[in-house]
């Protein structure tokens, strides 16, 4: 089940259950019991540039302690922040942008990001190309098929 779940993300529950050699029924209760559990996790992986987004930039920033949750939250929520996570070191919240071009990046960190409470510094590094997203590689920003797998003889 959770391989063809892997091979298709929108496979039915009747893909599914044909797939595992189960009922429909048993499958979705399978299934909610994985999700519910979080011993599943259900992903999207996008080419931002087929969706018109072709300026990316990793951001670093460097936000006075007593504001990295309401900083860090106020960042997640804007609509150009595909993840944000806070982290440790000199650099205490790191954020992924995806604006539609570097006039939309521009107004974007520097305007909105800019004057999020607490921060003292940040800095800007663009993502000229991708190769490899969290789990599929990109050929011409596009989402490519991973090659089969490799036995060993």
């Amino acid at each position: 089940m959770l391989d063809a779940l892997a091979a298709d993300g929108r496979a039915s529950l009747v893909d599914l259950a044909t797939a595992a050699g189960l009922t429909p029924g048993r499958v979705s209760r399978r299934l909610d019991v994985l999700l519910r559990h979080r011993a599943v996790h259900v992903d999207v992986e996008i080419a931002p540039a087929a969706l018109g987004y072709d300026a990316r930039a990793i951001l670093w920033l460097r936000v006075h302690p007593s504001a990295v949750k309401s900083a860090g939250r106020a960042l997640a929520e804007e609509p150009e922040v595909a993840f944000a996570a806070a982290t440790s070191g000199p650099w205490n919240l790191y954020a992924v942008a995806h604006c539609r071009n570097l006039d939309e990046l521009f107004e974007f960190t520097s305007e909105r990001v800019g004057s999020l409470a607490g921060l003292q510094s940040m800095e800007v590094s663009p993502v000229l190309r991708y190769v490899k997203q969290a789990g599929t590689r990109l050929f011409d920003d596009r989402l490519v098929e991973p090659p089969p797998a490799r036995t060993r003889r």
